[in-house]
């Protein structure tokens, strides 16, 4: 089976007639020629989850929540997004054939924003959504509402949000996991609101379940400075937003 179904025995239940897939997933794990050296690491790796279909790691996502939305036979996606989500579930939509409605954050990238309609997705950007509280509050109030009045849930890449969709993430550690069985090293995860980091953890110990002689790697959460909602207090990264 092509794409993350190759996993399909640790992904939900879905039937085969309902997997869709892109060829997402199975990106090059490359070690580092230069960087590793320079800073001291023979065995330096980097995944490269640029080269999924739309151009990220949520492409994973939007396999499983969409082949969700197919096999329970809902028309339409309704998501939130600030670029690569909606990108993922745009393009998958289109594939699927399903209408895909997007919420942007207000000031999402135009060229993720141009990439969604290319795919078909129909979008809204609404004024101050992600960086006023009352207004956020109020969009994911009605949107929630829309979708539980159809059987369905807003897609957003966050477990609370997207469960199924976001074990779709967690075959980013079973590629490494397969490829480094011996590993017992450090993986370093790229952060916003942590999903991607709580996904490749999940991912690892869900492997380590099926598979007892795998040896854990620890798992490091990494922000940049002025996207450190995270590491910084709540104060003080509201200021600077």
């Amino acid at each position: 089976m092509k794409g993350i179904w190759k996993y399909g025995h640790l992904l939900p239940s879905i039937g085969e007639g309902c997997r869709l897939t892109l060829g997402e997933g199975d990106t090059p794990l490359i070690k580092s020629r230069q960087l590793g050296p320079l800073l001291g690491l023979e065995n330096l790796y980097f995944k490269l989850e640029m080269v999924n279909p739309s151009g990220s790691y949520k492409d994973r996502f939007a396999a499983c929540a969409v082949s969700d939305l197919l096999q329970r036979e809902i028309k339409f996606c309704l998501a939130t997004s600030s670029g690569n989500t909606g990108s993922a579930l745009a393009a998958y939509c289109a594939a699927a054939n399903i209408k895909c409605y997007l919420v942007l954050v207000d000031g999402a990238p135009i060229g993720k924003l141009q990439q969604m309609q290319v795919y078909g997705a129909e979008t809204m950007m609404v004024k101050d959504f992600g960086k006023n509280a009352r207004v956020t509050g109020e969009v994911f109030s009605e949107l929630n509402a829309i979708a539980y009045k159809h059987g369905s849930r807003v897609q957003i890449s966050a477990y609370r949000y997207s469960p199924l969709g976001m074990v779709g993430v967690q075959t980013i550690a079973y590629e490494i996991a397969e490829e480094l069985p011996d590993m017992a090293g450090h993986v370093f995860s790229p952060a916003g609101g942590g999903g991607l980091t709580l996904a490749i953890t999940r991912g690892f110990q869900f492997w380590k379940e099926h598979n007892p002689n795998f040896k854990m790697p620890k798992v490091h959460c990494v922000q940049p400075i002025g996207n450190n909602s995270i590491a910084s207090p709540p104060h003080r990264a509201r200021h600077r937003h």
